[in-house]
């Protein structure tokens, strides 16, 4: 099956609203649960820049690793789009 960029935005967003990762609570493990191909795939570094230029990640340099949280002052607009997208998953 082949994924789009924002199929693999909405598992992002998916894992992160669940896992409750606002602010200064951030994981590195934001690719885990995706596919195998994904990991590591220009489609995936994709979605993962546009969402951080579009200010709802907030990447962190933690133990060597990137390290993600969601952007609290963005909260309404990310809560919007997993309600609209997300939520039936």
């Amino acid at each position: 099956m082949e994924f789009t960029k924002d199929e693999v935005k909405k598992r992002i967003i998916i894992k992160l609203v669940k896992w409750r990762k606002w602010g200064g609570s951030h994981t590195e493990n934001i690719l885990k649960g995706l596919p195998t191909h994904l990991i590591g795939a220009k489609i995936t570094k994709q979605a993962l820049k546009e969402l951080i230029q579009d200010q709802w990640l907030i990447p962190s340099i933690k133990t060597g690793e990137t390290h993600y949280s969601l952007n609290s002052e963005k909260t309404d607009e990310i809560l919007q789009f997993y309600e609209k997208y997300c939520k039936e998953e």
